[in-house]
């Protein structure tokens, strides 16, 4: 049996993983943190639950909703009820695309990080959590990964590379293999660009009242500081009754002249920005949270056909760099497509 590396524990990389355990491999993930599902990610403050990156899924690919409704266990699985609005710069609050409203939103009861522990446990695939791979040596048709620290973290046939596009580069700038291969899949990679941005999570013992019937805001302006807003307490499980949290996403050109800003000043620009938006429906939060996500999603995406130059030397790609839109479903279709790209490729060779 072939020996199947997947760099990258976000939903991309667990999905191949899962659907090549499912062809009886028994792929080994590597996952620099020790969380699980990348961006698609959840935290807990005490009894609250809150999701800090992608605020949630939709199940319109069929493929990926038989995927998460009859393969993956349900029980946890909720609909967030309530539309999503738009605000331009002047802050005037419109109800959202009616079409995109009309489709269902989901998450888990204990967070949309939950998704990554479903795909692992209905797998039993190993992950090697808080193991950074830095490069690879190629030595014939073998790969060799090598961690952060130097150590050898193992030779495999077919390596699948999920990492965010820059973070790939530079795993492969830092890998030995064969030249023209290397600064071909360098220059498709080099072509990707990442937003960043900053998450802040204001909560509230008493949840904020609402004039509309809305779960979230979108911003439909790039001028706009805030990007997005959202109301944690539509999602059944994740906040005591009567309590609320509010996950705003600041713009990425807000994201980038603050990148160093202190958490606590930068929390008073949020909050005055929140204020503009919800008016008198807003006060202070009671307690809140913070993350900067250095790569939060796309800006630019990569040609996924000419990284496909790889899959004769046993490399793979998936990822939401592929797709240029920072898409749980999305990044979950690129790991299927690597893990059937493997398949093929190893029918073909026993023919």
């Amino acid at each position: 049996m072939e020996e199947i590396a997947i760099v990258g524990a976000g939903v991309a990389g667990l999905t191949a993983a899962r659907s090549l355990a499912r062809q009886g491999f028994a792929p080994v993930v590597f996952e620099k943190s020790l969380s699980l599902s990348g961006r698609a990610a959840s935290r807990r403050r005490g009894d609250v639950t809150f999701d800090y990156g992608a605020n949630f899924f939709r199940l319109d690919n069929p493929v990926i909703e038989k995927l998460i409704r009859h393969e993956l266990p349900t029980t946890d699985l909720v609909e967030i009820p309530g539309d999503v609005w738009t605000f331009d710069a002047s802050c005037r609050l419109t109800p959202g695309d009616p079409k995109q409203n009309a489709e269902a939103k989901y998450t888990y009861r204990n967070g949309i990080s939950q998704l990554g522990r479903l795909l692992v446990q209905s797998s039993g695939v190993e992950v090697r959590q808080q193991t950074c791979i830095s490069r690879f040596e190629q030595h014939g048709k073998r790969w060799t990964l090598v961690d952060g620290k130097g150590n050898d973290a193992g030779a495999f046939d077919r390596v699948v590379l999920t990492a965010p596009a820059p973070q790939s580069l530079e795993i492969i700038q830092a890998s030995t293999m064969e030249a023209s291969l290397k600064a071909g899949l360098a220059s498709v990679l080099a072509d990707s660009r990442y937003h960043r941005q900053f998450s802040f999570i204001l909560g509230y013992q008493q949840a904020l009242a609402r004039s509309q019937p809305f779960h979230a805001l979108l911003s439909t302006d790039s001028g706009c500081a805030v990007a997005w807003l959202s109301f944690e307490e539509d999602k059944p499980g994740h906040l005591p009754k009567g309590q609320g949290a509010l996950v705003v996403q600041m713009s990425p050109a807000w994201s980038d002249q603050r990148i160093d800003g202190d958490r606590q000043a930068l929390l008073e620009s949020v909050t005055r920005e929140v204020e503009s938006l919800l008016g008198s429906d807003f006060r202070p939060p009671d307690w809140w949270d913070s993350q900067c996500w250095m790569m939060a999603h796309p800006a630019k995406g990569v040609d996924g056909d000419a990284l496909k130059a790889g899959q004769a030397h046993g490399l793979y790609f998936a990822g939401d760099a592929l797709h240029g839109r920072g898409r749980v479903p999305l990044a979950m279709q690129t790991g299927l497509a690597a893990a059937e790209a493997i398949k093929r490729s190893m029918e073909s060779n026993q023919g």
